[in-house]
């Protein structure tokens, strides 16, 4: 099969409005094409990745996908919560203007404020209503990117936006739900509460999908990009139907 071939079928079988692109929980798996022996030396660095200076704490396939979801979205509104240091609210921020999107970035973290473009907002993952109060959510234009990063209180943070504007069209992604990911960190992390935690968000983002498996769907698309589940991110981009 020639070149051309190939790409032409990869662009026929990968097609972003494929029937199939949308999948409930109930239809995945919890297990990834890349094993986990492949995640210490894609992981070992991401500390030393950068965007502009500041560290981009972003999986290698994670870069990819955000651009490609970002356009096609072109949200009005990103919240992001849990963002380490600002460095991936800053490269949102710099693919939005690339991409000719208006939208705004909001971000609970500290050196994100060192970008206008970002809106700083200080917060306990534990008090949602205290940072982003239901009035306040109610004024952010759609469609929204919600990105849950913080590794507390999943299931409260999930099911305060569903109660409070997520909306039809809208997505939202639990990061470092990959348990491989975990388990090659297991040996090297120092808070093994932190460890503990993490490692059960999968877990904990499958009950709640289960709950509400009709609303939130698996965007395979974007999740299978570089196989199943080839991404820090297990079922976790999501789309509110």
């Amino acid at each position: 099969m020639t070149y051309q071939k190939v790409v032409k079928q990869a662009k026929h079988q990968q097609e972003p409005l494929k029937e199939n692109r949308f999948v409930k929980i109930s239809e995945r798996e919890d297990r990834s094409d890349i094993p986990v022996l492949a995640w210490q030396p894609l992981l070992n660095n991401s500390y030393l990745q950068t965007w502009k200076g500041i560290i981009l704490n972003k999986g290698v396939t994670e870069i990819a996908l955000y651009p490609m979801l970002l356009h096609e979205l072109q949200p009005k509104t990103i919240i992001e919560i849990g963002a380490f240091n600002g460095g991936a609210a800053i490269w949102m921020a710099d693919l939005l203007n690339m991409f000719n999107i208006e939208g705004s970035i909001y971000s609970v973290d500290e050196k994100a404020k060192l970008d206008s473009r970002v809106i700083f907002l200080e917060g306990d993952c534990n008090k949602l209503s205290e940072v982003f109060s239901p009035e306040k959510l109610a004024e952010f234009p759609h469609p929204w990117l919600v990105i849950e990063d913080a590794h507390v209180n999943l299931v409260a943070v999930a099911n305060y936006f569903d109660n409070n504007g997520l909306k039809k069209g809208d997505y939202l992604i639990v990061e470092d739900t990959n348990k491989y990911m975990w388990e090659s960190w297991d040996n090297n992390w120092d808070d093994q509460e932190e460890m503990e935690k993490g490692s059960q968000k999968m877990d904990e983002l499958r009950s709640w999908l289960q709950d509400h498996e009709n609303e939130y769907l698996i965007d395979s698309y974007y999740q299978d990009m570089y196989g199943y589940n080839g991404s820090k991110n297990w079922n976790s981009i999501l789309k509110k139907f």
